[in-house]
């Protein structure tokens, strides 16, 4: 009995730790592109929702990042960059990839999901 109470409680805390990081990050995420010759604006969404609502994993988006090392996980272009350099995907690559690979893997369960081929669903056009 002491075995499954102590289970318990450390699934809870398990659990309200990643709440709290997933909280702790910011509402909206605005990736910036630096492709600002192209027509399409940078593409926002909400971080919130996609950790505690959709109940996404931190290394599902921030694979590289260990909480141990470093408290904050660190932005895609902080490894990728924008062309691609040895065997890191360039930024644009990575995103794209990470983004749609995960929305079509939805589509594909039959779940609801956001964009994930047209451009527009995510990028809107510049005015």
């Amino acid at each position: 009995m002491k075995r499954w109470v102590y289970m318990v409680v450390a699934v809870v805390f398990l659990a309200g730790g990643l709440l709290s990081i997933a909280l702790a990050g910011p509402e909206m995420v605005k990736i910036e592109n630096k492709y600002t010759k192209r027509l399409k604006k940078p593409v926002t969404f909400t971080h919130k929702k996609h950790a505690v609502t959709y109940k996404i994993a931190c290394t599902e988006c921030h694979h590289e990042w260990k909480k141990q090392e470093r408290k904050q996980p660190q932005k895609c272009a902080a490894c990728h960059k924008e062309k691609k350099e040895g065997k890191k995907l360039g930024l644009k690559r990575a995103y794209h990839k990470n983004c749609q690979g995960c929305h079509k893997a939805l589509k594909a369960q039959g779940k609801k999901t956001g964009p994930t081929t047209k451009c527009s669903g995510c990028h809107p056009r510049k005015k």
